[in-house]
């Protein structure tokens, strides 16, 4: 009896509304994740239109892009990996962040650069103002990493997107609760502020 009483028993999944909270958004993303990847399958298989399927995807990626930030200091890849989320389809998407159907023409070109120097310019004020925490630096970093991956023309040896992969990864190993140092700091500065001039550069040289 007691052996019955005790499966019967409810798992606690957090101890504080923190942590609850934690959960809920961890829970979101999950169900973003797995929501795309369905999405994906039905276009594939001829179950839905162009235009659901357009609709329905950028609704997707927009939830994504909040729940990432809600869940701090979270690797989308990492994520999916530990909770056992197979949607090879779905970080695809998140990774051109646009539907499959959406080519990279002129006009989301000229958008993603546009995202993409304003999120570079933001993430340098924050560092620049002293912003040490990795919950309040990740969100930035990530939807930069997110932009710049998005960006087919950009060749995969590009050096500016090496450096920025290499400081996502690093600040998604780390807890929300923890701080880079000043001097991690300045070499984030040194680097991107390099990532940024040659992203520049690129652009610069793809006019002539």
């Amino acid at each position: 009896m007691a052996s019955s009483q005790t499966l019967l028993n409810e798992v606690k999944l957090y101890e504080n509304n923190s942590e609850r909270e934690q959960v809920e958004n961890m829970s979101e993303l999950f169900a973003v994740l797995n929501a795309l990847e369905c999405l994906e399958k039905m276009f594939s298989r001829d179950y839905i239109s162009h235009e659901e399927y357009k609709i329905e995807c950028f609704k997707l990626l927009d939830q994504y892009k909040v729940a990432m930030r809600l869940v701090h200091g979270t690797d989308v890849e990492a994520f999916a990996a530990k909770y056992r989320l197979h949607c090879p389809a779905a970080l695809e998407r998140i990774h051109e962040g646009r539907p499959i159907t959406v080519k990279d023409d002129k006009g989301n070109l000229l958008k993603n650069i546009a995202v993409i120097v304003e999120v570079f310019i933001t993430f340098f004020d924050q560092l620049k103002l002293n912003v040490r925490a990795v919950d309040e630096l990740y969100p930035n970093l990530n939807e930069l990493y997110t932009s710049i991956n998005a960006m087919s023309r950009l060749p995969e040896d590009f050096d500016g997107k090496a450096k920025v992969k290499a400081w996502h990864d690093r600040l998604s190993k780390m807890s929300a609760s923890e701080e880079i140092t000043d001097e991690e700091a300045r070499q984030m500065i040194f680097e991107l502020e390099g990532a940024y001039s040659s992203f520049i550069k690129f652009l610069h040289n793809q006019q002539h």
